[in-house]
């Protein structure tokens, strides 16, 4: 397949989009995440299941905001980013310190450091239309004292 440079352009924003949205998290600016997103679109962890749980509007919203009320010194270190055709891959460390439940998971605590793979799908306006998130949550779980 024959690359243009409108490609790597489009490329190019696509990855600065993912990379600005890991910028906001780390400043738990939740405001700034969901601008890059289509409210609308497919919000996915991957441990929970094959298929989207709910809209990035909603269930993306919500998660968020919650991971960050209970991991209030979350942050993120990005390790590598790659196209692949309308999506963008992210692998990511996320990594903080628990200071209220979360999930089903008591508050103990405890410190996590969590690799995890973020695929963000875009559509031709270069907006985030999906997002799915994967990791391994049998690990995140032991580092939480599950």
């Amino acid at each position: 397949m024959k690359t243009t440079q409108t490609d790597s352009l489009t490329d190019l924003t696509r990855k600065g989009t993912s990379i600005e949205f890991f910028s906001a998290y780390q400043e738990r600016d939740i405001e700034r995440m969901m601008a890059l997103f289509d409210p609308a679109g497919e919000f996915w962890l991957m441990p929970l299941g094959p298929d989207p749980q709910g809209t990035i509007g909603d269930l993306g919203r919500n998660f968020w905001t919650g991971v960050i009320g209970a991991f209030p010194d979350i942050d993120n270190t990005v390790d590598k980013v790659t196209a692949d055709g309308d999506k963008i891959i992210c692998n990511v460390a996320l990594f903080g310190t628990q200071t209220a439940d979360f999930a089903g998971i008591t508050n103990k605590g405890l410190h996590f450091n969590s690799d995890h793979i973020f695929i963000f799908r875009f559509n031709e306006d270069d907006k985030i239309v999906a997002v799915a998130i994967d990791w391994d949550h049998a690990s995140f779980q032991q580092q939480l004292g599950v």
